[in-house]
């Protein structure tokens, strides 16, 4: 076969191929302009959840904790009275939380350490601690004395427990505010 015939005869093969190789390209090029339009809406996404996160990170995370804190309402709040009807402080009753409050400042040496803390709460949370490490409980007691100049401002009582555990905790500290002001 002579040059100028096998040019005829594999002209219409490669025009063929060329022209599905033009096909190719032109997918590919509308693909690409409708990634890059996706791309963009990305991009404008993207510009949005910065502009709102940027509206709210001007919270402080104390302003923030403030905010929950005020959102959130006790169940029940509970005066704490002597037998004499005399008030001594209140109990505020959340889900999980007690926040037991003096009404008069009371400090935390003497009396309220010695019982109250360290051989209420702490047995309290020595015998979770036990529960949770057999799986019988899924936290234990916690809690935090807050004081403000030396007098304890409030008592914090995480995951107390049942009721009458509540009930308890709450009789306890009623009883050892009423003798620390007798003493």
């Amino acid at each position: 076969m002579d040059a100028t015939k096998a040019t005829i005869y594999f002209t219409p093969i490669l025009s063929i191929v060329v022209e599905d190789l033009l096909q190719l390209r032109k997918a590919i090029e509308e693909k690409i302009a409708q990634m890059e339009k996706e791309l963009e809406l990305y991009r404008k996404v993207l510009a949005a959840l910065d502009e709102a996160i940027g509206k709210r990170s001007f919270t402080t995370a104390a302003e923030e904790r403030e905010r929950r804190e005020a959102a959130r309402k006790p169940l029940e709040v509970q005066a704490l009275k002597s037998k004499d009807g005399e008030e001594l402080g209140v109990a505020e009753i959340y889900e999980d939380e007690l926040v037991l409050k003096p009404k008069v400042p009371v400090k935390l040496e003497g009396l309220l350490r010695r019982f109250f803390v360290e051989k209420l709460l702490e047995r309290y949370r020595e015998e979770d601690e036990d529960a949770v490490r057999q799986g019988k409980r899924e936290a234990a007691l916690e809690y935090e004395v807050q004081e403000e100049g030396g007098a304890v401002k409030a008592v914090v009582v995480k995951n107390y427990g049942d009721e009458n555990r509540r009930r308890d905790i709450i009789r306890a500290f009623r009883w050892t505010l009423e003798r620390a002001l007798k003493g």
